[in-house]
């Protein structure tokens, strides 16, 4: 069963080209643990309330629970990852996750 992971991430303000930074040092680290281009869609609000600009919203696509999860288990192990967490919390304001599957 397929699965969309989408996280939603308030940044503070301020913080944005920071967070857009690690988050292009994020991707390349993923890249480099799944041995292929790493597939994220990142948005951001074009309406909305006050904080819209603050906001980057991304969605990942994965085949399955089991595959998602035994990607965050590799992900989470490795140093350089565990390395960002603190820079990531020193950018955002929150981080919500929401897993979704798809309709037929």
């Amino acid at each position: 069963m397929k699965v969309v992971q989408r996280g939603i991430m308030k940044i503070l303000p301020g913080k944005m080209a920071e967070a857009m930074e690690l988050n292009e040092k994020y991707m390349a680290i993923v890249t480099r643990l799944v041995g292929v281009p790493f597939t994220m869609r990142r948005y951001t609000p074009f309406l909305g309330g006050g904080d819209v600009m603050h906001t980057i919203i991304f969605e990942v696509e994965w085949d399955s629970l089991a595959a998602m999860a035994a990607f965050f288990e590799k992900a989470m192990a490795d140093p350089e990852i565990q390395a960002m967490m603190p820079k990531w919390e020193a950018v955002e304001e929150s981080h919500e996750v929401e897993v979704l599957t798809l309709l037929p």
